[in-house]
């Protein structure tokens, strides 16, 4: 935890995103790095005009707050400031210093890539851009290597952020907002935080290269549950072997039972099938226990008069005249009537309710309507190949 002694900021994460169609995502390459920059915001440059704190649909703001742009241009699959979630967390303290690691979390609908180093830049308490020195450098010890990572729904990439534990005077302007710029030619998204970042004018910050997170180097391993249950039945219920990604959930898994007619002998019989078939609501995704599941979309949480069927924990979002169900929840992060953005986290996958192992239920229906009036899931779930 930071020092007592430091104050703490106001602001809060702010962090937004769009959904955009599914699409394959791109392998990861490595990518020879320019030099690493230098570079000292002039005090005497124009300041830009007031930023106030923006709306939660707002992701970014004008790149004047910038001291450092990003190295690499953007690109047809450059993650934008729509697509992502930002998250800081401060580290303890050391040798004067200070750390901190900033986590980008892909929300949208489809793959897109970082690499190279971003920009950097702080805005101030009275919203101006803050003069720093800032630097686009690896921290010492660590691998210099720069890659080009491409980030699937639900896939997480990190930078590390270092700054020198002491200001330019006692009376200097603190940060508010710590800006990142993903890409040369984007508005930079902005982090703002209750943690305490002691960056002020004059501070020296340095960020580092964007790096792999561990749901991103695991996303291609899917590694699915047991074949049969205790019962010995077996539970795939499907031919497709593939491993899927989404911005619902960490990692990449497995079907179990897709949306439809279904030779799974949980459900009668019905007259939408042929050959005594039984039809499936929902989609079924094998997951183990404890997977992260987030909210896909923006709506306000629902969790009574779900029905004992989908667990104690089940979760439905209302957004935009559709309820999404996410079922067999071991656990729950959002209470009855909370109100949810695109990335949030919901709770964690389990096999609380009625299912054949644990597994992720994700159901989409009208708004107030029942599982008799379910409708195919597929583009709400945008699921998308692991490659």
């Amino acid at each position: 935890m930071r020092r007592a002694s430091v104050p703490l900021l106001a602001s809060v994460l702010l962090v937004v995103s769009a959904c955009a169609s599914p699409s394959a995502d791109d392998g990861a390459t490595a990518d020879p790095e320019p030099a690493p920059a230098t570079a000292t915001r002039s005090a005497t440059a124009t300041a830009a005009p007031t930023v106030t704190a923006a709306p939660p649909a707002a992701a970014a703001v004008d790149a004047s707050v910038l001291a450092l742009r990003a190295t690499r241009p953007a690109t047809a699959r450059s993650c934008g400031p729509q697509d992502v979630a930002l998250s800081l967390t401060p580290v303890e303290p050391a040798l004067g210093h200070r750390y901190a690691r900033v986590a980008l979390r892909n929300v949208s609908g489809s793959a897109c890539t970082v690499e190279g180093y971003p920009g950097v830049g702080g805005q101030g308490q009275s919203g101006d851009p803050l003069v720093l020195a800032a630097e686009q450098r690896q921290r010492t010890g660590e691998s210099a290597g720069v890659t080009r990572i491409a980030l699937g729904p639900a896939a997480e990439a990190f930078v590390n952020v270092e700054w020198g534990g002491s200001l330019g005077g006692a009376e200097t302007e603190r940060i508010t907002a710590l800006a990142l710029q993903l890409a040369r030619g984007q508005d930079p998204v902005v982090a703002r935080t209750e943690e305490s970042l002691d960056i002020g004018n004059g501070t020296t910050v340095r960020v580092g290269p964007w790096e792999a997170g561990p749901a991103t180097a695991r996303a291609a391993a899917c590694k699915v549950g047991p074949r049969r249950t205790p019962s010995g039945i077996k539970r795939f219920w499907t031919t497709d072997r593939r491993c899927y990604t989404s911005r619902w959930f960490a990692g990449a898994h497995r079907r179990m039972i897709p949306y439809g007619c279904t030779r799974a002998p949980w459900y009668a019989p019905s007259s939408r099938c042929t050959g005594g078939k039984g039809f499936h609501h929902g989609l079924d995704l094998d997951m183990p226990k404890g997977t992260k599941v987030y909210a896909g979309v923006s709506g306000r949480i629902i969790t009574r008069g779900i029905g004992t069927a989908y667990g104690s924990r089940a979760v439905i979002i209302r957004s935009r005249g559709r309820d999404i169900l996410l079922g067999h929840l071991r656990s729950r992060a959002v209470q009855h009537g909370d109100r949810v953005r695109k990335g949030d986290l919901v709770g964690r996958s389990g096999a609380r309710g009625a299912p054949d192992g644990p597994h992720l239920h994700l159901e989409v229906r009208p708004a107030g309507g029942s599982y008799r009036s379910a409708v195919s899931p597929r583009r709400v779930a945008g699921l998308t190949v692991a490659r």
